[in-house]
């Protein structure tokens, strides 16, 4: 079953299988999912299945602000110091209005009570169209690790459970950034499955195009909403995926 959603702006610190000691970052609402995408694969279960009534309730990037300057002042006071901050929480960041303004006071403050700690971002690619979410993972971010999982629009479309004509959006963008890192996460379902001879080729294809500096290869962790059928895929597997990312001279790692 699906895990319930983040209660609160700033969570944790958490561990990670992917990043150490993690202190989550949620600039979006408390009481639903918000998200531009509907994955399979989502912890937070089917975007569509959220309660959509009325409007999202989203906070604004002062109040951001102010928590930012508490929470890390209280974390630099016990000596909590985070290995990472990401930027992730109840659907997709980049969706938040002030996306550029709230990512500035969150380095601002990063840099006055924990500057030891590196920020991150983990976004599904499908907001680079915007100037100001660019902006802010060139200026912003030490690690934006966006989604990029596919090979063909039709897989993505399977997926994510929207139209295939976002794949190119997502390709498009991610040519927009200075740097960034892949995350892939890698599944088997009777509605879609990326770990196919085409997919893969299709999706190494575009890594030698786009040449992201890390990539991130893994499979589900927590369990899915149980009518996506989703099925993970064997870290063998996973660590043969990552070997030939390798082989096109980008790093990688299989979780």
């Amino acid at each position: 079953m699906p895990i319930p959603l983040q209660d609160g702006w700033i969570y944790g610190p958490v561990h990670s299988r992917r990043y150490g000691r993690s202190l989550g970052v949620n600039p979006l609402p408390l009481d639903r999912k918000l998200c531009s995408l509907d994955c399979l694969y989502c912890q937070y279960g089917f975007t569509r299945a959220q309660d959509t009534a009325g409007r999202a309730e989203v906070p604004s990037a002062p109040e951001m602000a102010r928590a930012f300057e508490r929470e890390f002042a209280r974390l630099a006071a016990a000596g909590d110091v985070p290995d990472w901050i990401h930027v992730a929480g109840n659907g997709e960041p980049t969706l938040h209005p002030d996306f550029l303004e709230m990512s500035r006071a969150l380095q601002a403050a990063r840099d006055r009570h924990l500057p030891a700690s590196r920020i991150g971002l983990l976004s599904n690619s499908m907001h680079l169209n915007r100037d100001d979410v660019v902006r802010a993972l060139n200026e912003c971010y030490d690690d934006p690790a966006m989604k990029l999982e596919w090979g063909t629009p039709e897989c993505f479309a399977a997926m994510n459970q929207v139209s295939p004509k976002g794949f190119r959006r997502v390709v498009d963008g991610l040519k927009r950034l200075d740097r960034f890192a892949v995350q892939a996460l890698f599944l088997r379902s009777p509605r879609a499955d990326n770990t196919t001879p085409r997919e893969l080729d299709g999706w190494l294809a575009l890594l030698g195009e786009l040449r992201p500096y890390r990539v991130e290869v893994y499979s589900i962790d927590r369990p899915p909403q149980s009518e996506a059928q989703v099925t993970a895929v064997p870290k063998a597997e996973l660590e043969v995926i990552a070997q030939r990312v390798r082989g096109l001279s980008i790093p990688a790692e299989a979780f």
